[in-house]
C-alpha cells in the first residue's frame, strides 16, 4: 500500500507429496492474469500510433473481412448465420464485446465449433489460430454485450503483426526486462521445472490430488504460438512490479511505460450494462474488469478498482483510491477465485484504518 509492501507471505506446499514449500522462487501458472499484460502491450502500441480503438478488425486482420454472426439453429440443428450489422473494432476486442467466444466456458453451437476446429490448440501457430477463428461465426452482433472470449489471443497476433516480433520477445524487451520481472516467462525450461508448483484439486470423495493432465503439463514445453489470453508463468513479486507500475500511473523504477492518461483509459468502464459475475455486477475497461458501482459488489470495494484473475485460482486487484495492490497466487482447480476474492477483500479492507 502506498508503494510499501505491507504483507508478503509464502504459505503451504508447491508440491504436497514431496513437501516442497512455496518460496519466493515458486513459479505459478497465472493463466488469464496474462490478459492485463497484453493490454498494457497493446496500449504501448496505441500510444505509438499503430491503431485506433475504433479501427475495424479486418483493417488489421484481412482474414476477418467475411465474418458472419450466429443467429440460432434450424429444425435440423444446423447454425443459422446472418450478416454483420457493424464491423467489430479493436476497442470491442479489448472489452470482450466483439462477438467472439472461448469454446470452453459456454456451450453454444459456436463454442462446439471452436472445439471441432481446435481453436485453442497449444501447439498451433498464431497464424493457424487466426485462420481457424476466421472460419467460425461470431456468437452475437459486435457491441451487443459482454462475453468472455479468445479476444486477447487475437490481440497477441496483432502485436506480432505490428511489431514484426514474436510476442514473448516483445514482452521481454518492452516490459519484463525493464520492470525486473526476471521470473516471468511463457513456459518453464527444464532447468527451472522444479520451481513450478503443482496444480491440485479434490476428487469425488474429497481427497486432495495433483492434476497431471495437459492443463498442468503444457507449460513445461514451448507453445506453438504465444497465447495472449493464458500463457504466462510468474511469481507474486514479479506481478507486483507490473501492478505497481499501473498504480504509479505507468512508471516504475524511474522508467516510464505508459502515460497516466493511458492508464486512466485502460481502467475506464466501457460497458453500457454491467456484467453479472459471482462477486457482483462488474464493468469492463481495456483488458481489465472495473468496479463501477461498489454497491453492486458482495464485498467492500472502491469505485475505480480494476482487476482480473486466472483459471488456477489466482487473482489481483489495483485500487487507486486506497493506493493498493493485492495479489494472491494458488494452483487449484476448479476455479475458486470468487470465494477468495471476497475473503481477501474482507481481510484487507478490515485492516485499513486510515
Amino acid at each position: 500500500r502506498r508503494g510499501k509492501i505491507v504483507m508478503y507471505e509464502h504459505l503451504g506446499y508447491a508440491n504436497v507429496e514431496e513437501e516442497v514449500p512455496v518460496t519466493e522462487d515458486t513459479l505459478f501458472r497465472i493463466f488469464s492474469m496474462t490478459k492485463p499484460v497484453i493490454g498494457v502491450a497493446m496500449l504501448m502500441l496505441y500510444e505509438e500510433g499503430h491503431y485506433s480503438l475504433s479501427d475495424p478488425l479486418f483493417r488489421h486482420i484481412p482474414e476477418f473481412a467475411d465474418l458472419r454472426v450466429f443467429a440460432g439453429t434450424d429444425d435440423d440443428g444446423a447454425m443459422i448465420l446472418e450478416d454483420l450489422e457493424r464491423e467489430p473494432t479493436i476497442g470491442q476486442l479489448m472489452t470482450h464485446t466483439a462477438g467472439f467466444t472461448y469454446g470452453v466456458f459456454s456451450d453454444s453451437p459456436v463454442d462446439k465449433l471452436y472445439g471441432e476446429l481446435a481453436v485453442l490448440d497449444y501447439d498451433q501457430s498464431l497464424e493457424d489460430f487466426i485462420d481457424k477463428l476466421s472460419k467460425a461465426p461470431l456468437v452475437f452482433q459486435p457491441g451487443e454485450r459482454w462475453h468472455y472470449s479468445v479476444a486477447t489471443d487475437v490481440q497477441g497476433y496483432l502485436i506480432e503483426q505490428w511489431t514484426g516480433m514474436e510476442l514473448g520477445k516483445f514482452l521481454q524487451q518492452r516490459l519484463f526486462g525493464p520492470l525486473g520481472m526476471d521470473q516471468t516467462m511463457p513456459w518453464v525450461p527444464p532447468d527451472d521445472a522444479g520451481h513450478l508448483a503443482n496444480i491440485y484439486s479434490h476428487d469425488a470423495v474429497g481427497n486432495l490430488v495433483a492434476v497431471d493432465d495437459r492443463i498442468a503439463t503444457d507449460h513445461l514445453r514451448a507453445p506453438g504460438g504465444f497465447s495472449g489470453g493464458a500463457q504466462l508463468i510468474s511469481t507474486s513479486d514479479d506481478y507486483w512490479r507490473f501492478c505497481q507500475m499501473l498504480l504509479n500511473g505507468g512508471e516504475f523504477g524511474g522508467k516510464r511505460f505508459l502515460s497516466p492518461r493511458t492508464i486512466e483509459l485502460m481502467a475506464l468502464d466501457r460497458l453500457d450494462t454491467p456484467h453479472e459475475m459471482p462477486w457482483g455486477d462488474i464493468g469492463f475497461g481495456l483488458n481489465v474488469a472495473v468496479v463501477s458501482d461498489p454497491s453492486a459488489m458482495t464485498f467492500t470495494a472502491n469505485q475505480g478498482e480494476y482487476f482480473w484473475g486466472g483459471l488456477a485460482t489466482t487473482l489481483y486487484w489495483i485500487d487507486p483510491k486506497d493506493e493498493l495492490v493485492v495479489i494472491m497466487l494458488t494452483q487449484y482447480l476448479p476455479w475458486s477465485e470468487p470465494f477468495y476474492r471476497d475473503l481477501m477483500h474482507r481481510l484487507v479492507y478490515a485492516s485499513i484504518i486510515e
